[in-house]
This record gives C-alpha cells, sequence and structure tokens, in this order.
C-alpha cells in the first residue's frame, strides 16, 4: 500500500505539488509552536522573577521581633523567628541573593532599634543559612545600626558606637561583607547614613560644622562626596535648615530626590520630607499627627515612598506608602486587633 501511493505521488505532479506545500505548512507551523514555548518560557522566567520579589518587614505579632516577606499574592512569609531575639532593619543585596539584619534579644519594651545591643546578620534571602556578621561588642564598637550596601555588594556602610578621648560617639564605618577591616569615614558626629544610587556620594544625619549639641532638632540632611577607590568621604555639605529632628535619608532611584523623616525632638509627631537636588528645597509629603519614618524605601521605578507609621492615638506601627503624583497614603500591612505592630519596610 505504501509504494503504491509512493508511485501516485511520482506520477501525479499537481499531487506531489501539494504534498511540498503541505510539507513546508507543517515546518512553519512545528517553528512557529517553538517559538511561542521560547516566548512561554521567557515569560514563565520573568514571572518567577516577580513573584520571587516583594517587601521584607519586621512584626511582633508572635511575641518576639520577626522577619516575614509580603508577597505579591498578599501572602506573609515568616523568614526570621525566635522567642529569644528581635529581628529588625532588613536590607536586600544589590544582586537579591540575600539580605542584612539585624537582631537584638528580645524586649518587649523595645521591639525595634536596639542598637547597643545589636548584632549584624546575613541572611539567604529565603530565610536560609543565616549567621553573624558582627557580634555584639566587636571591633570594640558599644552600639551599630543602620548597614546599607554599597551598589556591588562590596562594602556595608553602618554607623558604629565608639568609646573615643572625648567619650563615646557615633561614626560613619564602612566595613567589607564579612563585617571585617572597619574604616570611619569621617571625624564627625554622624548618624543615619546612605549611599547614593551611584556610590558616589553618601547623605547622612549630623549636627552643622559638627558642632554636638543636646538640641536634637538641629540634627540636620548633610551630603558628602565619596571615593570608593580608596573608601573616603569628603567635601561635607549641609543640605537642610530647619528646626526638626531628621532621621533615615534615601535616595530616589533616579538620584534627584533624598526622602527623610522630619519630626518633634519627642519623635511623636514626624512628616515624610523630600529634598529635591536640583531645587534644593525640602516639602513635606506626609504631614499628619503620626510618627512616620523608619527605615524607609522607594519602590523600583521611585513613583512611591515605603515607611512605617505609629498613630498614638491609634496604636500600633502599620506599614504605608506615598505615592509621590497623588499625595495619596495607602496602608500596607495593618494589625487586626491592635495588638501588635509593623516596622521597617524593605522593597526588593
Amino acid at each position: 500500500m505504501k509504494k503504491q501511493n509512493k508511485s501516485q505521488i511520482a506520477q501525479n505532479p499537481f499531487l506531489f505539488q501539494a504534498m511540498c506545500i503541505l510539507s513546508l505548512v507543517l515546518v512553519v507551523l512545528l517553528f512557529s509552536s517553538c517559538e511561542k514555548d521560547k516566548i512561554s518560557e521567557n515569560l514563565t522566567t520573568e514571572n518567577e522573577v516577580v513573584e520571587s520579589s516583594g517587601l521584607l518587614f519586621s512584626s511582633d505579632k508572635n511575641g518576639a521581633n520577626a522577619l516575614y516577606r509580603l508577597q505579591d499574592d498578599g501572602q506573609q512569609v515568616l523568614l526570621l523567628s525566635d522567642p529569644n531575639y528581635d529581628y529588625w532593619w532588613a536590607k536586600v543585596s544589590p544582586d537579591k541573593s540575600k539580605f542584612l539584619v539585624y537582631r537584638s534579644a528580645a524586649n518587649p519594651d523595645k521591639n525595634h532599634d536596639d542598637y547597643q545591643n545589636a548584632e549584624l546578620m546575613i541572611v539567604d534571602i529565603d530565610g536560609k543559612n543565616a549567621r553573624v556578621l558582627i557580634e555584639k561588642g566587636k571591633h570594640g564598637w558599644s552600639g551599630q545600626g543602620v548597614s546599607r550596601w554599597n551598589k556591588d555588594g562590596t562594602k556595608i556602610l553602618m554607623i558604629a558606637e565608639q568609646t573615643l578621648d572625648v567619650g563615646k560617639q557615633w561614626r560613619m564605618v564602612t566595613t567589607d561583607v564579612e563585617g571585617n577591616n572597619p574604616k570611619n569615614l569621617s571625624e564627625w558626629w554622624i548618624i543615619d547614613p546612605n549611599f547614593s544610587i551611584d556610590n558616589s556620594q553618601v547623605v547622612f544625619m549630623a549636627f552643622p560644622d559638627n558642632e554636638l549639641s543636646f538640641d536634637i532638632a538641629e540634627l540636620e540632611l548633610h551630603i558628602a562626596d565619596y571615593n570608593s577607590a580608596d573608601d573616603s568621604v569628603s567635601n561635607i555639605t549641609r543640605l537642610t535648615t530647619n528646626l526638626t529632628r531628621d532621621h533615615d535619608p534615601s535616595f530616589s532611584p533616579d538620584g534627584k530626590q533624598i526622602v527623610f523623616s522630619a519630626g518633634n525632638v519627642g519623635y511623636t509627631n514626624v512628616d515624610i520630607t523630600i529634598y529635591d537636588v536640583t531645587t534644593q528645597i525640602e516639602s513635606k509629603h506626609v504631614d499628619d499627627n503620626g510618627a512616620n519614618g523608619g527605615s524607609m524605601c522607594w519602590s523600583l521605578d521611585g513613583s512611591e515612598v515605603y515607611f512605617h507609621s505609629l498613630n498614638l492615638t491609634a496604636h500600633p506601627f502599620q506599614i504605608k506608602k506615598l505615592n509621590q503624583a497623588s499625595e495619596v497614603v495607602t496602608t500596607i500591612l495593618e494589625a487586626s486587633p491592635d495588638d501588635y505592630g509593623y516596622f521597617h519596610p524593605e522593597i526588593y
């Protein structure tokens, strides 16, 4: 039967031509199917990247302050939890493979930002392989906090409380990725340092001209040039002149704006303020009766700012976001019932 079909095809040119066309169509369809499979694979890969991103935050919903990831589907995934420790201030590495986070002995009266009892840890992005980089008291420090990565993940910027000839003071410090080889970048009393997006500058809070004051409302936003080659700063310049207690500056992704918190001395009424690098003007963007701020971060496209917020008449801390264009503030995480809080968001 097969031989007869082949003979018929050979004797009938029209039938042979039709079979050739049909074969060509099948090849095109097969090629198209393969291309679709490749596109599908690419889409799947992109979706996996999106799904693996999220928002890190701390919460004391289970007593001690644990670290969670909020995923795009709204699920809260527990990453780090230990009844003996509070975890706070997570910062994701540039390649998003790991994060830095502080831990301190569990303390119901101070469930985050316990600088004097802090240890700096490094953890895989899935919450595994946690280990301590800088234990309490290492390098002779009596306190540490507010760690940040440089752009290629080779250095860590932070503050360290050190005992000097003039007594205990905070210094802006870098270490390597193992928490070793610390270097003071300045002899100024400095807190809350952060790199610019391209690492050509650092911003921080300090007293003007380094004249230390008991009035912390005199803390102002400063900037300095940063030389990554020799790990040094120069040209310290004051950016703001205000009557507020300022903290936690962070550059927008395009480097044109710096968000920071500006509050009263007691830090019970704190606004979200943005400094425009081009116009050199600071403006309030969240001005209410709450204490807003914390480890603030920008959305990846720079359109929103994430922060934690405490209203003393509506305890506890919540995590919110500000849309810059519309000035609309949206609550992302809110406890119900109001018996625990959320702290220090980190978008990645």
